[in-house]
């Protein structure tokens, strides 16, 4: 039996478990993006070492997800962020004891396992307990949840790292159990649909190339690969830029403001997708998205203003789309794929934030900042209307 409206999601004593270990799970994912160089620059690692560190991290993520991302859908939900959540304990002791190097990459390696299974298995979860017409809404609950664990964690790490490193890594291995622990109060989903048995035998080329086919399914991926890329360079490149500037947001404001409004944002454009649909979120979505971006532009003609543009448009458009297109996913795949499925939107949302700091990379060496944004914008531009416009042609083909 689903849940039918989301009071219910809310109250569910499971659900909330489930909730809040996912936020103790993505407070360790942001720690484990952020606050690890900071203690590898104290431990007198080179900045070399510390490039290897994270690369291998998030590398390995991507390789990982495309063998341990159907799991859920093969071994079950609870079974996968189990691990998921259990990796991490394990690697917070090791980089905490690693007497060398070598020992770190394997603890970053053990951490990568994590976070190429928990987000999907996660999605899958909601996907499973709650019925379609709340779905949007229950995503956004689930999504604030991890927007919440993403701007806290490196407060919480960094805070406890003023009295000591040791001090925070017993705190972050605390935080990491605790997600374990709640989790396993929490029931499989996956058994209420009786496919369990059946997707074990599931061929795993073949379901990705299924999902792949799939033209609406397609188009969400898509539009999160895009959409990603303008939010990973505008959170990876922010902090230089705008360090570079006088009588602007500091970074750290900017960034954390950015945080704040897209918990609200996923809030919002949860429940208006299930009111409105998911056209009517989608793709005002991508316009305020690309508002935004092209607003960093101008940021050192019209200062703070076009900051503000940045964190309200960039905010809300970014995760509107985002939120109505985990939506879509979830409404349009079957479910004894659900985890595979959004194993690739995993992928895409990756692979936006690593080929578009790779293309705004080029552009800034050749141009500079303000012309980089404006360039990478068309670029971007450009892919929303070829996603987009696609899906008209492809309506307008069809024999009435």
């Amino acid at each position: 039996m689903k849940i039918e409206n989301v009071g219910e999601f809310i109250k569910n004593r499971k659900m909330l478990f489930f909730l809040f270990g996912t936020f103790l799970f993505m407070m360790n994912i942001s720690i484990s993006y952020s606050v690890v160089p900071v203690y590898l620059v104290s431990q007198n690692f080179t900045l070399a070492q510390i490039g290897i560190s994270t690369t291998i991290y998030s590398l390995s993520a991507i390789f990982l997800r495309i063998f341990l991302g159907p799991l859920a859908d093969r071994k079950g939900r609870k079974f996968a962020l189990l691990i998921s959540s259990f990796s991490f304990v394990i690697s917070w002791m090791f980089i905490w004891f690693a007497p060398n190097f070598e020992v770190h990459l394997i603890a970053r390696f053990v951490q990568a396992i994590g976070l190429a299974m928990y987000m999907s298995s996660a999605s899958s979860v909601i996907s499973d307990v709650v019925d379609n017409r709340i779905l949007g809404s229950c995503m956004g609950i689930y999504r604030g949840f991890i927007s919440m664990g993403v701007i806290l964690g490196p407060v919480y790490a960094l805070t406890l790292s003023g009295i000591g490193f040791n001090v925070m890594f017993i705190g972050i291995m605390a935080t990491s159990f605790l997600s374990f622990i709640l989790i396993t109060f929490f029931s499989e989903t996956k058994v209420a649909f009786g496919d369990l048995e059946s997707t074990k035998k599931n061929n795993m080329v073949k379901d990705y190339l299924t999902l792949l086919k799939n033209p609406r399914l397609l188009r969400y991926y898509l539009a999160i690969m895009t959409v990603t890329s303008g939010f990973g360079i505008i959170n990876t490149n922010s902090a230089v830029f705008l360090g570079s500037l006088e009588g602007v947001l500091k970074p750290s404001t900017f960034l954390f403001l950015f945080g704040c409004v897209g918990m609200v944002a996923s809030l919002v454009s949860g429940r208006r997708t299930d009111r409105r649909g998911i056209k009517s979120v989608i793709i005002p979505g991508a316009f305020l998205a690309l508002a935004g971006f092209f607003s960093m532009a101008f940021v050192e003609s019209f200062g703070n203003l076009a900051l503000f543009m940045v964190i309200v448009a960039m905010g809300f458009g970014t995760n509107s789309l985002v939120i109505s297109s985990i939506t879509g996913i979830g409404r349009e795949t079957r479910n004894d794929l659900k985890a595979t499925s959004y194993s690739i939107m995993e992928s895409a949302y990756d692979g936006g934030f690593a080929v578009g700091n790779l293309i705004f990379g080029i552009m800034v060496t050749a141009f500079g900042y303000s012309q980089g944004f404006l360039i990478v914008g068309i670029i971007l531009t450009l892919s929303y209307i070829g996603i987009f416009t696609g899906e008209f042609v492809r309506k307008r083909r069809r024999p009435s």
